[in-house]
């Protein structure tokens, strides 16, 4: 399967322990604007910034849109969504507020990053408590002990 993924999806992945298993598994593209958002990332010399640092240093697949998609989000957004809408690719997004925008506008399906891990759930290449404490690794590492998306999905995967 091929996904087209914006910065904040690609840095969530980057944070699992399955990041390898994910890259494997899966094709995934970035957009040029993605690619220079990890690298403002990869400037701080903190986690994300290591992540992102080690994001960049992979083979990923980049590719810009021909058309680019007028939406009231930021440029790296646009470009990724134009970009999904163009190959027919899954847009892979942590942000509420963007999925929302884009399946207004486009109708284009987006998923969480989270997505990619319950994947590999399905296909039994991870149990369900290594699932549930890296899912709770990524909350940490990413400061979003509350994020109300990612507790919903542990929630779903507790009732497995």
């Amino acid at each position: 399967m091929k996904f087209v993924a914006d910065t904040s999806a690609i840095i969530s992945l980057g944070c699992s322990n399955y990041f390898e298993n994910i890259k494997s598994e899966f094709d995934i593209i970035l957009t040029p604007l993605v690619i220079d958002e990890l690298e403002e990332f990869g400037i701080y010399e903190d986690y994300l910034g290591e992540k992102a640092s080690l994001i960049l240093k992979e083979k990923f697949i980049t590719k810009k849109p021909k058309n680019l998609i007028a939406l009231k989000l930021g440029s790296a957004e646009c470009e990724v969504f134009s970009l999904a809408n163009e190959e027919k690719r899954i847009a892979l997004t942590d942000d509420i507020h963007a999925a929302r925008v884009v399946y207004e506008k486009l109708k284009l399906k987006t998923k969480p990053s989270f997505y990619l891990l319950i994947l590999l759930f399905n296909k039994q290449e991870i149990n369900k408590n290594d699932l549930i404490n890296d899912m709770r690794q990524i909350l940490k590492n990413r400061n979003w002990i509350s994020g109300s998306l990612w507790e919903y999905a542990l929630d779903m995967i507790e009732q497995l």
